[in-house]
């Protein structure tokens, strides 16, 4: 059978042109499935699981596109998101997708001035991207109100309440909205009984449309997964090396566990005279706006390799990074490496991730491979490679790494055992 395209739509030609222009022709499986769900329903309320990557974004961008009414001047749809980054990109793509439909988005998160945030708003935004936080911020000021909302999107909800912003949805759902009785849609790579139980709650006896393809999340599926193990941790850095050196990754994310190792990566391998690489760090210490020139940078090949905290590894969408490296594997959940893969395989493109294993964390790899329902490539170096530069760091290295001093981190991060022993890396 013909794939559908989005031509075939019953939709408005502004939003099929919009569509066109921005290169988007056939919908994803969770498009397929979730679009013609809101699209029919008038009082369902959706329950949507699919994994990072799948073009969830759209899935609800297009439907609200269609239905909201732009010649109303008042907030028609209300996104709530995790991070000011997802909450940047998701107001690009509706952006995108309702310019031709004449719908106003605002984008709201915290760490810049509210006060240009109210004045678009009242400027007549049909739409707002939020931050749950900010959100609570501007009702309480009066600055927005949810009389004529039509749509509740809860975007990425499962890292939402990772984050402890449960109590601000609730606040927002069953307290700012109680009256207003506005359709949820709730979007969500793991379906968590929280979560469940927010959609029932809300669904107030109403249909609620469950729709699952994590299982065909093409995320995993079209990423090439290795993984190398390092017997002892004094050579984990100069292996890492050259791999990279293997790799000659064009664009990439190195992922590690906290943000002082971030920075002093940062400096090492920037004083490394065997790699060449633009580099820059992106982590949980930075101002919105050093993230927003970092990514900006990142996404213009200014900088090919950014190294990053978990701060990243949700809701960045950018799809030209060829190589995922976990430096660190993750801490906590098998979840969080499928997390961090997303940013390479965007869209059915195909990317590579490589993991660094320490041989007493082999069995993390077996729990993510449980999780995902498949192997992860083990790679090996040569043996001119494992003696080649094993362990040597040159004194300009060790002198930049030594004279770096770092203001106390958070609880978590000074626990990391890694921290205690540099020379691990």
């Amino acid at each position: 059978m013909k794939p559908m395209k989005f031509q075939d739509y019953n939709l408005k030609q502004e939003i099929k042109q919009a569509l066109d222009e921005m290169g988007i022709h056939t919908p994803t499986d969770i498009q397929e499935k979730a679009i013609p769900k809101i699209l029919e329903g008038e009082k369902s309320h959706i329950l949507a699981q699919a994994k990072t990557g799948t073009g969830k974004t759209l899935a609800f961008a297009i439907p609200l596109a269609e239905k909201l009414d732009p010649s109303l001047r008042n907030v028609q749809a209300v996104i709530m998101v995790p991070t000011r980054e997802l909450c940047k990109q998701v107001y690009h793509v509706i952006s995108d997708v309702t310019k031709y439909r004449h719908l106003k988005a605002v984008e709201v998160y915290g760490g810049v001035s509210i006060d240009r945030q109210i004045r678009n708003i009242r400027s007549g935004a049909q739409i707002i991207i939020a931050t749950p936080g900010r959100l609570i911020d501007l009702y309480h000021r009066r600055a927005v109100t949810f009389k004529k909302v039509k749509f509740v999107v809860l975007d990425e909800a499962d890292r939402m309440l990772d984050m402890g912003f449960l109590p601000d949805i609730d606040f927002i759902l069953f307290d700012a909205m109680k009256d207003v009785f506005p359709r949820l849609l709730l979007f969500s790579a793991t379906l968590l009984e929280e979560i469940k139980e927010i959609a029932s709650d809300f669904s107030w006896g109403q249909e609620l449309v469950e729709i699952d393809v994590s299982k065909d999340d093409l995320t995993v599926a079209n990423c090439k997964q290795y993984y190398y193990e390092i017997d002892d941790p004094k050579h984990k850095y100069n292996a890492f090396i050259k791999i990279l050196q293997r790799e000659h990754p064009k664009s990439c994310i190195i992922f590690v566990n906290t943000k002082r190792w971030a920075a002093m990566l940062k400096k090492r391998l920037i004083n490394d005279r065997r790699i060449e690489m633009k580099i820059d760090t992106l982590q949980g210490d930075m101002t919105q706006k050093q993230r927003e020139i970092v990514m900006s940078s990142f996404r213009k090949n200014k900088i090919t390799c950014l190294i990053a905290t978990d701060v990243a590894a949700r809701g960045l969408d950018i799809p030209h990074v060829s190589h995922i490296f976990n430096y660190d594997l993750p801490v906590g959940n098998a979840e969080n490496y499928v997390h961090r893969i997303g940013r390479t395989s965007r869209m059915n493109k195909v990317g590579k991730a490589i993991t660094i294993v320490e041989s007493e964390q082999m069995n993390m790899i077996r729990r993510i491979e449980s999780f995902m329902n498949r192997d992860i490539q083990k790679m090996h170096l040569t043996e001119s490679e494992r003696k080649n530069d094993r362990g040597r760091t040159n004194y300009s290295q060790r002198k930049t790494i030594e004279q770096v001093t770092y203001k106390k981190d958070d609880e978590e991060e000074e626990k990391d055992p890694y921290l205690a022993d540099l020379s691990r890396y």
